[in-house]
């Protein structure tokens, strides 16, 4: 089994494909599944990503695949965009995803939601089996965004990345819901 069969049998079979030029050269594309992780919600991942190493702060080596999973039809656009930022910034620094660290929204990005950064996850909206990909040539851990609201930072910073995800693992499918309410 490869890397997008890995893929395909926790999400289905992917229903769209959108690719740019400058990933393209990297060998990178994004998928959408839908009805991924839950009815009504649509999941876009990249695929391809997990062929670049990238570092972790510890030094170690991972190799990652990059998602972001929404009930909202009408943003498309702003996930793709985020998407190929969060990428690329991959591609350009070499540097991993670490779980449990959040990054500032591009001002272009879910401009009319209010939501201030993008935190780091694993995907446990899905089934424990996809939380890592075991090949032959290495293991791929797929990186689930989570857009959070400027209280759901500070208490992070007050409370550590550990106490948020016991918040975020009681959500039910809450989280896919881009007008969802702030959890603190």
């Amino acid at each position: 089994m490869n890397y997008l069969e890995h893929l395909e049998s926790h999400c289905g079979e992917f229903t769209n494909q959108f690719e740019t030029e400058d990933l393209l050269e990297q060998a990178v594309q994004f998928l959408q599944f839908d009805d991924s992780p839950a009815t009504d919600a649509f999941t876009i991942s990249t695929l391809g990503l997990h062929w670049h190493t990238l570092q972790n702060e510890d030094e170690t080596q991972t190799h990652q695949e990059l998602l972001l999973s929404f009930k909202q039809k009408l943003a498309y656009e702003d996930v793709l965009e985020l998407l190929w930022q969060l990428t690329t910034h991959a591609l350009e620094t070499h540097h991993a995803f670490d779980l449990g660290e959040y990054f500032e929204l591009p001002p272009n990005v879910f401009k009319r939601l209010k939501f201030s950064s993008i935190y780091v996850a694993t995907p446990f909206y899905f089934d424990e089996s996809f939380h890592a990909y075991e090949g032959d040539e290495q293991t791929v851990v797929p990186v689930w965004f989570i857009p959070i609201y400027p209280s759901e930072e500070a208490f992070i910073e007050a409370h550590g990345a550990e106490r948020f995800n016991e918040l975020l693992y009681k959500t039910d499918d809450a989280l896919l819901d881009l007008k969802r309410k702030p959890l603190v």
